[in-house]
């Protein structure tokens, strides 16, 4: 993975796109995946934040591309952020339908990268109100992602790598107040990801 979530660059300052646009980015990122590439043949991901904003992606992916410096051809997969507490639009429907215009766009595959649902918090707002705050609610919820990527074309849709996100427990910054409590589970149970 060359760069978390950057959908405003990577190696702030020179490359933060809202100061210095896509072109050193574009650079920076052609950069690390032939360093990458000189140590073995790794396949190449490019990971950004909200997955459900197909605005944010084709913006990113439509300026990336610049001759001399990072081409689609050095990239092997997308991966995606996507929590249900950011911003009211991180819906499920906005999810498919964002990744179904990634993969028809960029014929890649796609992985969700990072993604959480709470077993445990109350008064937390979430973007899927039907789902329940339990872990029956973590298997809907990751069993809807999984049934979604299973539905984009030609089999891009790759799975889900990394369900967690310990940061959003007790900080309203990041979008919840959830309270940390000694001893309880508030995310995935320890083994639950590795058997689903």
């Amino acid at each position: 993975q060359v760069g978390n979530e950057i959908n405003n660059g990577l190696l702030w300052p020179v490359g933060e796109i809202s100061v210095n646009g896509i072109d050193p980015v574009s650079q920076l990122l052609h950069s690390a995946v032939q360093g990458a590439k000189s140590a073995g043949s790794p396949r190449i991901q490019v990971h950004l934040a909200n997955g459900w904003d197909w605005s944010g992606l084709d913006s990113f992916f439509s300026g990336v591309f610049i001759p001399g410096a990072l081409s689609a051809s050095d990239i092997d997969i997308v991966g995606v952020s996507f929590y249900p507490f950011y911003d009211a639009g991180a819906t499920l429907a906005a999810l498919r339908s964002s990744l179904a215009n990634l993969a028809g766009t960029l014929r890649k595959p796609i992985v969700v990268a990072e993604t959480d649902w709470p077993v445990e918090c109350p008064g937390v707002n979430l973007t899927e109100p039907s789902i329940p705050v339990s872990v029956a609610g973590q298997e809907t919820w990751t069993g809807d992602i999984r049934d979604m990527l299973q539905g984009l074309p030609d089999g891009l849709g790759q799975g889900i790598r990394d369900v967690r996100e310990p940061g959003w427990v007790g900080s309203a910054a990041l979008g919840s107040a959830c309270e940390v409590r000694a001893g309880s589970v508030l995310f995935v149970r320890e083994g639950w990801q590795r058997r689903h």
